[in-house]
């Protein structure tokens, strides 16, 4: 039986969950595909969703941070009313959320605003292992973008390891969703579960 390969290791949530429900959309009931993801939590966020739907899921740990699951579609079933479809589960080490409502800080000057942006997410590099995610919603989606004066500081914190959700809803009203540059587009369901699990959120 040939199995098609899906490699979702280095993408952050949602990324993984999205790419292996587009591949399940693809495949016919009985098919199997072999996903590939290099942390538990994403593991277990791939596990829940796809049994969620009546895909069976076999997870197997590798070491080293790697994992292997074997997904079979199944006749699938529609989520329960008011369920979410996709969650992101935080790591146990990160407590901390960064939501980022508009790309400046403070009121009263823009162009200063823009300035202390800058500086406020450069400076949180120095604080990036105790964050889990950075989430950008309304215009604050334009510092994720192509062009922002601040996308080699959040290429920095996700190379840190922090995971950038930025609202697809918003990079769609700006027309900027093809332009997003740092982290991944996400969703209300996502956003939502990921500051309930959140220890603290931050906002400038």
């Amino acid at each position: 039986m040939n199995i098609r390969t899906l490699d979702c290791q280095g993408l952050a949530c949602p990324q993984p969950v999205l790419a292996t429900k587009d591949a399940l959309a693809r495949m016919t009931s009985g098919e199997t595909i072999l996903v590939l993801v290099d942390n538990e939590a994403a593991c277990k966020n791939i596990s829940r969703f796809a049994e969620s739907q009546g895909h069976p899921v076999k997870a197997e740990d590798k070491g080293g941070d790697r994992y292997h699951l074997l997904v079979t579609k199944g006749e699938g079933k529609a989520p329960a009313a008011g369920e979410a479809e996709i969650v992101c589960d935080l790591p146990d080490r990160r407590a901390t959320v960064v939501y980022i409502g508009s790309d400046t800080m403070g009121r009263g000057d823009d162009d200063l605003g823009r300035k202390l942006m800058k500086v406020y997410l450069d400076t949180l590099s120095h604080f990036a292992r105790e964050i889990s995610h950075l989430i950008f919603v309304n215009s604050g989606v334009k510092l994720a973008v192509e062009g922002s004066p601040a996308l080699d500081h959040l290429r920095d914190l996700a190379d840190m390891g922090v995971e950038i959700l930025s609202c697809g809803a918003c990079l769609d009203h700006f027309g900027l969703k093809e332009k997003l540059a740092a982290g991944v587009v996400s969703n209300m369901y996502a956003i939502l579960e990921v500051k309930l699990q959140a220890g603290r959120i931050l906002s400038p």
